[in-house]
C-alpha cells in the first residue's frame, strides 16, 4: 500500500546498511588479524571490537537518517501550523528523498489553492459589502426625495398648481426608479442562481434586434443621436430565452442613451459567422476609461468612475453579461479608438 511505502523504504535502507557495515567490519577485522594459517581464531576481544564498531556505525547512520527524516517533518509540521493559523502564503522548501518531495509538492499546491481561494473570498466579501452600501445609497436617495416632496404637499406648502404637478411628477419618477432598482436586484440575484430555469426556444435574432431598435427610435430622435442600423434582412437563427435576451440587448442600448449627449453616433448591427451570431452596439460618445474596462460589468459601477448617468440602476450591464453567460455566450467591451463597442456573442441555433 502507498501509505507503507516510506516504512518499506526505511527498512530496506537499514537492512542494506547493516549488511554492508557487517561485511566491511568483518573484512576490517580479517585484515587487522592478518591470519597466517588457513583458519582465523576470533577471540572474545575481537568479537567485542566487531560489535562496538558495528554499533558505532549503526548509531552514526541512525543520526544521519534521523536528520534526513526529522528536519523535513519539522518543516512540514511548521507549515501545517502556519496554514492552521490562516497564513496560506507558507511554502515548503527543503531537499529530501522521493516521498518527502511528493509531500512537499502537494503541500505547496494545496497552499497555493487555499491562498487563491482566500483572496477570492476577500474580494467577494468586499464586493458584497460595497454592493450593500450602493444598494442602501441608491434606495435611500430617491426615497428621501419622495418623502420631502410628499411632506411639502401634505403640509400645504405648495399652493401653485403647476408646482404641485411638478412635485407629483418627481415623486412618480423617483418611485419608478426605486421599483426598477428592486426589480434589477431581484433579476440579477435570480440569474446568478445555478438552478435558473432558462426557457430557450429557437427564433430570429435579427427580428429581435429590429424590434428593440424600433422601440428606442423615438428616444434616439429626442436626444439628437445619430442612429445607424446594419441588420441582415434574412433570418439569423439562435436558440435562447428571448425574454431575457430582449432585456439584455435593451440594457446595452439604454446604456448608450443614458451616458451620452446629443450628437453621439450609435451603431447597432448583427453579424453572422458559421456558428456564431454577434450583436454589436457601438457609440462614439463619452467613452469608458481603460481603468474601468474590467470593472464595468460589476454591479453599480457607474457615475464618476464611469460615464455620467442620467438614470438607471447601475445593474444593466451586469444583467446583460450574466444573460450572455447563461446562454453559453459572452459579452465583451472594446474601448479602443475613442469608441465604446459592446459585443454580444451567441451560439447559432
Amino acid at each position: 500500500m502507498k501509505k507503507d511505502k516510506l516504512f518499506y523504504t526505511l527498512m530496506k535502507s537499514y537492512i542494506f546498511f547493516a549488511l554492508t557495515m557487517g561485511i566491511v567490519n568483518v573484512l576490517f577485522l580479517v585484515i587487522l588479524i592478518r591470519p597466517i594459517s588457513g583458519s582465523i581464531d576470533i577471540t572474545l576481544d575481537w568479537l567485542l571490537l566487531f560489535i562496538l564498531l558495528f554499533g558505532l556505525n549503526v548509531w552514526g547512520y541512525s543520526l544521519w537518517m534521523a536528520g534526513r527524516i526529522t528536519k523535513p517533518l519539522e518543516k512540514i509540521a511548521d507549515g501545517v501550523q502556519q496554514m492552521a493559523e490562516g497564513r496560506y502564503q507558507q511554502r515548503l522548501d527543503f531537499e529530501a528523498g522521493y516521498e518527502f518531495g511528493v509531500i512537499q509538492r502537494h503541500f505547496n499546491e494545496m497552499a497555493a489553492n487555499l491562498e487563491r481561494t482566500e483572496e477570492e473570498n476577500r474580494r467577494l466579501e468586499s464586493g458584497r459589502q460595497q454592493m450593500l452600501v450602493d444598494i442602501s445609497h441608491d434606495l435611500k436617495t430617491p426615497i428621501t426625495t419622495i418623502q420631502g416632496y410628499a411632506k411639502a404637499l401634505q403640509l400645504g406648502l405648495v399652493d401653485n398648481e403647476e408646482q404641485k404637478d411638478k412635485y407629483l411628477r418627481l415623486i412618480y419618477n423617483k418611485a419608478v426608479l426605486v421599483s426598477d432598482l428592486i426589480e434589477d436586484i431581484f433579476s440579477l440575484s435570480t440569474l446568478e442562481s445555478p438552478e435558473y430555469p432558462l426557457s430557450a426556444t429557437s427564433g430570429d435574432l435579427a427580428e429581435l434586434i429590429r424590434e428593440i431598435a424600433a422601440e428606442y427610435y423615438d428616444q434616439f430622435e429626442d436626444k439628437g443621436f445619430n442612429l445607424e442600423l446594419n441588420i441582415p434582412s434574412g433570418e439569423v437563427p439562435v436558440r435562447c430565452d428571448f425574454k431575457l435576451m430582449r432585456r439584455a440587448v435593451s440594457n446595452l442600448v439604454s446604456n448608450a442613451l443614458q451616458h451620452n449627449s446629443s450628437g453621439t453616433k450609435v451603431s447597432i448591427s448583427v453579424e453572422e459567422t458559421s456558428d456564431k451570431a454577434i450583436v454589436h452596439i457601438v457609440d462614439d460618445g463619452a467613452g469608458i476609461p481603460d481603468a474601468l474596462k474590467e470593472m464595468v460589468f460589476e454591479p453599480f459601477v457607474r457615475g464618476d468612475l464611469s460615464r455620467r448617468s442620467d438614470g438607471g440602476t447601475g445593474l444593466g450591464l451586469a444583467i446583460a453579461k450574466k444573460t450572455a453567460e447563461l446562454h453559453g455566450g459572452r459579452l465583451e467591451l472594446d474601448n479602443r479608438g475613442g469608441l465604446t463597442a459592446f459585443q454580444l456573442v451567441l451560439n447559432k441555433d
